[in-house]
């Protein structure tokens, strides 16, 4: 057993202290620094829908993280171990999340696995290069193809509404299609959920205006996601 003990001790002294920790210290900063860069990149994405501040200290800890593991651990079969439970928490974590903010989870994880490795330089271009062409992406393809938005309009219980605004989405909207009719209000109301591809989306205010006219003033709602109805 002293044997052993003795063995343990003599390879702690054999270790630069001094060295370790300065490769620490370096890491832990270097993957803070590349994860908030991750993080404006995410939050310019998503300027115009908006996001969390939970989320955004999220993808700094796991990039912060997962460097530190990976830089202490240092051997090549505990780093698989260790990624393969990373792996399983950022599944946990995902759930419910949308697309695009799990795919930012995977994203901060590269920088953080190539930082604890030691490859700075790789990382921090991976960073910047993913960065740039996800943002150009983004805006290429708000530029080409109009978002959709979810349209809810309340009518009167009595009121047919068959073809009753297809005039107005005519003249707004490049495409539009009726999703779901339901009775609110103890049946007194119909509620309407279109999806509508609006052809210029300052003139959404005058789209709202029309419709309030034809539906005798009742509420009318453009909501700006439209991924599901509610």
């Amino acid at each position: 057993m002293n044997d052993i003990f003795g063995g343990v001790l003599q390879s702690l002294k054999q270790i630069n202290t001094g060295a370790v920790l300065f490769d620490i210290v370096l890491t832990a900063v270097v993957s803070i620094a590349l994860g908030l860069l991750i993080t404006l990149f995410y939050a310019y994405m998503n300027r115009k829908k908006g996001f969390t501040i939970e989320f955004a200290v999220t993808l700094i800890s796991i990039c912060s993280v997962i460097a530190l593991i990976i830089a202490v651990i240092g051997t090549n079969i505990a780093s698989a171990f260790s990624l393969a439970g990373i792996m399983s928490v950022v599944r946990f974590r995902s759930m419910g999340q949308k697309t695009s903010d799990i795919a930012f989870i995977f994203i901060s994880m590269a920088p953080g696995l190539t930082v604890g490795l030691g490859l700075i330089v790789p990382a921090l271009a991976f960073v910047v290069v993913v960065g740039v062409l996800l943002n150009l992406i983004v805006y290429l393809a708000a530029r080409v193809k109009p978002e959709t938005r979810l349209l809810k309009i309340c009518v009167p219980e009595s009121m047919s509404f068959a073809g009753q605004f297809d005039d107005i989405f005519k003249k707004y909207a490049l495409t539009y299609d009726l999703k779901r009719v339901r009775l609110i209000s103890s049946g007194t109301i119909m509620e309407l959920a279109y999806t509508v591809t609006l052809s210029d989306l300052a003139k959404a205010e005058a789209l709202m205006s029309e419709v309030r006219e034809r539906n005798r003033n009742f509420n009318v709602t453009l909501m700006y996601e439209a991924d599901e109805v509610e």
